[in-house]
This record gives C-alpha cells, structure tokens and sequence, in this order.
C-alpha cells in the first residue's frame, strides 16, 4: 500500500471513528523523524522529547485537515522547527545563538577533532525547508526514517530506481545550498552523512509517553469542530443547511458506533467465557485424574507401611528367637534336641574327627570341613584360591619330573596282575617347598590360631588320604 495513503487514513480513522490505535501506528511510524529533527535543534533529549510530545498533540488536533496527497513526513519535520523554534525563547535562545555563531562563522572552518559535516549540522532544517516537498520527503524518510529505497518509492508513488535518482538529486540541491553559504567544499556525500548523523531513534517509553499525552490533550472526533464552526460563516446557505444536518448526524453515528463497539464487546466476553468454559472443564478433568492418583498413593503408602510393620515384627521374631538359642546353647545343663541336624561336642574333640580325603584336587574343599572349621563364604573363596594355586604348582612340577619303568623293585605288586606299569614320581625337594610354606603361611592367616590346630592334626598324619598326602607335601619321598 502506498506509504502516504496509509497515513491518510490512519488518520481519517482516528479522526472519525476515534480508533486510538491508528493515532498510536502514525505516531509510531514518525517518532524517529520527529525526534531526531528536535534533538538537532535542541541538542537536549528531555527538550526533544518534550517537543515531540507538542507535535503529535497538534496532529492529534488537526489530523481531519489532511488530504491524501498530504506529505505527513514534510507536515511533522516542519511543525517540529515550529515548536523547536518556540521552545527556544528567552535564554536558552540566546545561548544557541551565541553557540551556533561561535561555531558557524563564514567559511568552512571545523575543529580538528571533529569530521567537516558538523558544521553543516546547524543550517541542516534551513537547507531541508528550501527544497521541493517531495525531495524533502525522501530525504525525510530515507535518512530520518531509514526507510529502505523501495519504502521511499511506496510512499512516493514511483518505483526503487527513481527514488534512488530523487534522493541523489535532494543530496546535490542540499550541497549547493550550503555552497551557497560559503561552504565551498560541501558535498553531497557530506550532507548525506549530516542526516546520518544527526538520525535519532526514540525508546520504547518516550513512544508510549507521547502517544498517551497527546490523545489525553486532543480527544479524538471533536478535534477541529470549532474550526469548522467559524468557518461556516462564509458557507452559503445551503451548504450551511448541509453542514448542520451533518452535524446532527455526529451523535447518531456516535451511538451507532458505541452499540457496535458493545455488541463486539459482548461477542469477545463471550467468546472469553466459553474459553474459561472449556479450561474450566479441562482443570475439573485434571483435578479427577490427580485425586485417583493421590487415592493409589495414598493406598501404596499405607502398603508400604504395612511391609514395614512386617518386617519390624519379623525383625523382632527373629531377635527373639536368636536370643533364646543364644540362651540354650550357653547354658550348661542344656540337653541338645533329637531333631537337630547339629550336635554339640568340646572343642577338645574336634581334634579327633577325621574327615576322609578333606580337600580334592583342584582345590575344592568338601562340605564336611567347611562345617567343621566354619568357614564363612569369603573365607571359603580365599582358601581354595590358595589351595587352586598350590595345585597348578604342583602339577607343573610333578609334569617336569615324572617318568614310566618297568622295574617293579620297591613297588608291592599283586601276583595275580597279568599286567603293570610303574608311574615313579621323584622326590620334588626343594623346588616346591617354598611353595608349600607359602600354602601353609596363607591357610594359617585364613582360620586363625584358633582353627589351625584342626589343620596340624591333619598335617601330621601321613596316611595315604590325609591332607599331607593329598597337598604332596613329603617333598623327600618318592
């Protein structure tokens, strides 16, 4: 949409139907310009903002006056001299004066810390007002709005290329304006970096202070009546009688407009109502499912409860029963049950039970010993451990020296056998006596000085089935 247009009748919408929200999208739209255009004046931001808000209260005021082929941009750049000018009175004009004469002077002399476009920032609004109003626009919105080349075209009705060669033609008039005030050295390039330069953005509040204060000093629809109405004096007759039955007219379409705005008033309070409704519903739903939900945990807490009071009462069952086996096992006229699978003997006497062949190879220990020495699994898994590798050893051992014959001299060899053959493992010696110290030394460690006299009863036997001959520990025997 044409950019001009849209102003129009954003305008025309605020004015005749009092749409707050088209005044606050023109005010939006030209802040920038506004306020960059003040703060150049003015060089303050309080003072700018303050003469911006004075603006838009006098566009608010007048906006039924524009035409479609108003330029808004150029109305507001020179509205905002106006009241910058005003704003200056008294003092604070003087002092500008002096300033601006203490820093224009005749020729095109700047200070060295400061670029050469400075100088042309003080005669910048006098060198925009001398141009056309269409190649001031463009130079408004191109600089003071940043406008793209495109938006510039849109709103001036012509295409990008053409906005481009307007907005270089604008720079070159603006360069031979301050030529013509003795900066002979001014350039287009140089005005274009003049109206960089002195572009302002406004904040977020000082939008939203300016659009509130303007609406509140200028309702919307009655501003311009009294103008009018001092004007319809020259109006003829019938014109006058047209006037009149248009102003008539204003109230009626002012109810008829309020009933419109009511009835859309009631449509959105419905249609919140039926959403509060639905969410209403959707919350009931919810608040169900969570109450099921709190019933299975409370059901599965009072569960786990009951498992505790069990387990408690177990807990106390067993103490009780440790304690009276305790009792009966300590006493010492105690008579031990016919249904037992245990007995209890002296510990004097286990010396005389002798368990048949208490360990095999590769290590395994029966479950007689492990019951008569008590041993506990960890130290069960310690044991044959030591007792796993003590075999290897031997077998490697007994591998490196053993050998067949066929001389029976020495052996016992029944005189009904029809055949023989004599396996002779050699005396090991030395070669693994370390060893077998290092399994006594660990078995030692494993059942303590209480048990290990259990382990030298067996050691001391030399049968062909105790524990010395199934560990090979008679190294000097053949």
């Amino acid at each position: 949409m044409n950019e001009r247009r849209h102003d129009f009748e954003l305008l025309q919408r605020f004015a005749r139907h009092g749409e707050q929200s088209a005044f606050a999208e023109v005010v939006r739209r030209h802040l920038d310009l506004v306020f960059a255009t003040a703060l150049r004046k003015l060089e303050d931001p309080g003072a700018a903002q303050e003469v911006a808000q004075n603006v838009f209260t006098v566009l608010a005021r007048k906006a039924w006056q524009f035409a479609p082929d108003d330029s808004l941009p150029a109305w507001l750049h020179k509205t905002t001299l106006l009241e910058s000018k005003s704003w200056l009175r008294g003092e604070l004009r003087r002092r500008r004066r002096e300033q601006t004469a203490a820093e224009l002077g005749t020729t095109m002399s700047t200070p060295e810390d400061q670029p050469a476009f400075h100088a042309l920032v003080p005669l910048l609004d006098e060198a925009l007002l001398s141009l056309r109003e269409t190649d001031r626009t463009a130079l408004l919105l191109r600089y003071c709005e940043s406008q793209s080349l495109r938006d510039v075209g849109a709103t001036l009705g012509v295409s990008e290329d053409t906005a481009q060669k307007r907005v270089t033609t604008a720079l070159e008039k603006l360069s031979q304006f301050f030529q013509r005030r003795g900066y002979r050295t001014a350039t287009a390039a140089m005005s274009a970096a003049a109206l960089q330069h002195t572009a302002a953005s406004a904040s977020a509040a000082t939008l939203l202070l300016i659009t509130n204060a303007a609406l509140q000093t200028a309702p919307p629809g009655l501003a311009g009546l009294g103008a009018l109405l001092a004007r319809s004096v020259s109006l003829s007759k019938a014109q006058v009688t047209m006037l009149w039955v248009a102003l008539v007219a204003v109230p009626v379409s002012w109810q008829w407009n309020e009933h419109r705005a009511a009835g859309d008033e009631v449509k959105r309070i419905q249609t919140q109502f039926a959403t509060a409704s639905a969410d209403y519903d959707a919350l009931q739903t919810e608040i169900e499912r969570l109450r099921k939900v709190s019933s299975q945990l409370d059901a599965s807490v009072a569960e786990a409860a009951k498992s505790v009071a069990q387990s408690a009462e177990a807990g106390q069952k067993f103490e009780t029963w440790k304690k009276h086996l305790r009792e009966q096992l300590m006493a010492v006229d105690y008579r031990w049950p016919d249904d037992s699978p245990f007995v209890r003997i002296p510990k004097s006497a286990l010396r005389k039970i002798d368990v048949h062949r208490p360990i095999s190879p590769p290590g395994i220990i029966k479950q007689e010993t492990r019951e008569l020495l008590g041993l506990t699994p960890q130290e069960r898994e310690e044991a044959e451990s030591i007792l796993r590798d003590h075999f290897t050893r031997m077998d490697v051992a007994i591998e490196a020296k053993v050998y067949e014959t066929n001389q029976p001299s020495g052996f016992n060899i029944p005189a009904t056998a029809l055949a023989s053959k004599i396996i002779v493992v050699p005396p090991l010696g030395n070669e693994v006596k370390n060893h077998s110290d290092e399994l006594l030394a660990g078995l030692r460690h494993i059942l303590g000085e209480e048990r290990w006299p259990l382990v030298e009863e067996q050691l001391a036997s030399s049968s062909p089935d105790t524990l010395r001959r199934i560990l090979n520990l008679d190294d000097g025997q053949k």
